[in-house]
């Protein structure tokens, strides 16, 4: 059976991750996360080769604001990824994301949701340069359609379809969800991720989800004068989150979870294609968010 197979049992049994701020909230979200060190699979041939990373990133989404029948929300999302090996002979990866997302949604027992999200996602030594080093390669455009029918309570549903790289290489892939709310209750069973909330206490919300957490940058490699290769994680996150309302607007939640179903695909300062399962990793992660909008 392929990866996909073995985990879409798991997606279906309703666990699941914290999404980024254009899948519908407005405000200003920023986040840390850290993931713990974990082996490179025996299939490297890389003997005690280990690795661990950190994410930080900051984000907003501005309210919707009338266009034609519906509304238009504009944001940006940016993300800073550091991986950091041992036993490999590379240097350690600065990695850099920028999204401006287009989010446009009409309806609303029936909504329909379109999303634009250009998106640069390279190296330090491009990012920091950009304007002058960046190349079409750095350069994507990723979306999704969906539409949803939901209530406040009952049974509802959402399908579409996105293209991005959440799966490594950038690929079209279905939306499809089964979805059930309640006031303080919630649950959404689907692909390509999943997730249950439950509304502990009218401060505290509880939540599981899984969702893949794939991701590929374009790469410009100085050290070896000007080399040029794709970084492209495959990757999946289950995790727990507890989310606190401690003033109005403003949330505070911490994640604790799992990185598993690893791949790695980059090249060393050898010029030596990695191409490598990496072992499953806990992550912890902290985030605070503002709303624009009144509760």
């Amino acid at each position: 059976m392929t990866r996909y197979s073995l985990l879409l049992p798991v997606v279906l049994a309703g666990l699941v991750p914290t999404g980024s701020l254009h899948a519908g909230e407005a405000g200003i979200r920023a986040h840390y996360l850290h993931l713990q060190e974990a082996d490179f699979g025996s299939a490297a041939n890389l003997g005690a080769a280990e690795m661990s990373g950190r994410e930080q990133g900051l984000s907003v989404l501005s309210p919707s604001f009338d266009l034609g029948s519906g509304g238009l929300a504009i944001g940006a999302d940016y993300v800073y990824t550091h991986y950091t090996y041992t036993g490999v002979p590379t240097r350690n990866r600065d990695l850099h994301r920028l999204e401006l997302p287009l989010v446009w949604s009409m309806g609303d027992t029936l909504a329909w949701k379109l999303v634009a999200a250009p998106t640069v996602a390279t190296s330090s030594n491009v990012f920091k340069d950009l304007f002058s080093r960046a190349t079409s390669d750095d350069v994507h455009l990723y979306g999704a359609a969906t539409a949803e029918r939901s209530s406040v309570s009952g049974w509802g549903w959402r399908a579409g379809a996105g293209y991005d790289d959440r799966f490594g290489d950038p690929q079209a892939y279905p939306v499809l969800a089964v979805l059930y709310r309640q006031p303080r209750f919630a649950v959404e069973f689907g692909w390509p991720q999943a997730r249950l909330d439950w509304q502990a206490h009218e401060r505290l919300l509880l939540r599981m989800e899984i969702a893949p957490a794939g991701e590929q940058w374009h790469v410009v490699s100085d050290e070896r004068d000007g080399a040029e290769f794709d970084y492209t994680v495959e990757a999946w996150r289950a995790g727990i989150t507890a989310e606190w309302t401690f003033a109005q607007r403003w949330r505070l939640a911490a994640q604790l979870g799992s990185e598993f179903d690893r791949h790695h695909d980059f090249e060393d300062d050898t010029g030596a294609r990695i191409d490598a399962d990496v072992d499953s990793a806990g992550f912890a992660a902290v985030e605070v968010r503002y709303r624009f909008e009144a509760d």
